[in-house]
């Protein structure tokens, strides 16, 4: 692994927590120093973005984006954890709903709105996570977040359950979702399979890897698996630099930008790249004294 670290677009298998996956992966990479974007419930699956190394220092830049997520329901039956994790706290009848009705339900939610946070939630109350609350029985508090749903496609009914797809901003909760469609439908629902798809444009299934092909590749003395951070930033202007520059930037200085990146415009987003690639800093375009542009670096990974 190179010494700045990398990212693994893992595709997280259901049954595992988020933190379960990343002790696997720390096992079979032998590295201690990792995070992830985005928790994942244990039901769910999908794309997880697991940041190795030095490249944890860059995960706030990537906080915020957006996901995208297939969603299965069954109507019918409300949970406690919104989920077919959960037990069964109410039974609804299905016989007057139809195809339709699930349809628009699902597609009215298309929008923006006021979300409720789920019970069983790592959001933390006090400083304790509302899913440890609620194992203790313990009242939750209620709080709401603002959220937006686009492309909300249907993509199969066949009652009692229904699949759909979604892409929303960060911090939507899909099983809260499905909760507030079968609400909205009269039936009630809860969540059977949750699906992550992408997390944002770039981390995506089709450039994702399983637990089960990290270890073939790791076994094969193969890490392509480990991405240069620097390909999932391609709104940075990229600025090649030498060993000096690299020293200043170790040091938290700034470098002086070449004469075509002006253009940029203070506080442009900047990457400070070694000529074979590498990432060595991330940070913006600012204003020197005699009117020229300098990098000033936010994060450094050497």
């Amino acid at each position: 692994m190179d010494g700045n670290g990398g990212i693994v677009v893992l595709d997280k298998p259901s049954g595992l927590g988020s933190n379960r996956a990343l002790s696997v992966l720390k096992r079979l990479l032998g590295i201690s120093k990792m995070g992830f974007l985005g928790t994942l419930d244990p039901l769910a699956s999908g794309v997880l973005p697991v940041f190795v190394g030095k490249a944890t220092r860059l995960i706030p830049a990537f906080e915020g984006l957006e996901k995208t997520y297939r969603v299965s329901m069954k109507f019918g039956a409300r949970t406690d954890t919104l989920d077919a994790e959960g037990q069964v706290v109410e039974t609804r009848g299905v016989e007057g709903l139809t195809e339709a009705r699930v349809r628009a339900a699902i597609l009215g939610f298309a929008g923006t709105m006021e979300q409720e946070t789920p019970s069983y939630s790592a959001a933390k109350f006090g400083g304790t996570p509302g899913y440890r609350l609620a194992r203790e029985g313990r009242a939750v508090p209620r709080r709401t977040r603002t959220v937006h749903l686009r492309d909300v496609t249907v993509e199969a009914v066949h009652l009692p359950e229904a699949v759909f797809r979604v892409t929303c901003s960060a911090g939507a909760y899909m099983r809260q979702l499905a909760e507030d469609i079968g609400l909205e439908t009269g039936a009630g629902a809860h969540v059977t399979a949750l699906r992550r798809i992408a997390c944002g444009s770039l981390f995506t299934l089709e450039n994702s890897i399983t637990l089960e092909g990290i270890e073939e590749a790791v076994g094969k003395e193969e890490v392509g698996f480990l991405r240069n951070p620097s390909e999932f930033m391609p709104d940075y202007w990229p600025v090649t630099i030498g060993a000096e520059s690299e020293h200043l930037l170790k040091n938290g200085q700034p470098i002086p930008l070449a004469d075509g990146a002006p253009a940029l415009g203070p506080a442009a987003k900047v990457k400070a790249i070694r000529p074979e690639g590498t990432l060595v800093a991330i940070g913006e375009a600012v204003p020197s004294q005699r009117n020229h542009l300098l990098f000033r670096p936010r994060k450094v990974l050497i």
